[in-house]
């Protein structure tokens, strides 16, 4: 699919929609230094689903890695952190800003039960990648007939 959503996904119908919504916002209220209207804006990212786990991609790049939080609650994964302006430097020197600055916050509510105590978090050349093991009960499984 052209939205890299497989087909039957309970993202599929949600992605374009949260897209639209966004777009509005940042018509409506303007899109300053790379900023939206509260001050925060949402790192673009993936999610990925196999039999075993959800994984998702989040695009962090000069985030440092103390700086963001990753928590799962009742199958939310939220990501929130800060991305800093460029150390001490003057914002005012700069004559056209297009990176995000500022807080960050992203949600994700998982479609099947996972196993909390099991997910790990990696951060390497700007990308977060967290993992997320499906509960056993949530996989498919076959279900032998017995005969007779």
């Amino acid at each position: 699919m052209a939205n890299g959503l497989t087909k039957g996904s309970a993202f599929r119908d949600i992605a374009p929609m949260q897209d639209e919504m966004e777009r509005v916002l940042r018509q409506v209220f303007g899109d300053r230094q790379g900023a939206s209207p509260a001050g925060a804006f949402s790192p673009a990212l993936d999610v990925e689903e196999d039999e075993n786990a959800f994984t998702l991609h989040v695009e962090l790049p000069s985030v440092d890695p103390e700086k963001v939080d990753v928590s799962l609650e009742e199958n939310v994964l939220t990501i929130a952190g800060e991305r800093e302006f460029y150390g001490d430097r003057n914002a005012e020197g700069f004559r056209r800003v297009e990176r995000h600055f500022g807080r960050f916050h992203r949600s994700v509510r998982l479609p099947d039960r996972v196993a909390a105590d099991q997910v790990e978090a990696t951060y390497r050349d700007g990308l977060l990648t967290i993992t997320v093991p499906k509960a056993e009960e949530s996989k498919p499984r076959r279900i032998q007939i017995q005969a007779g």
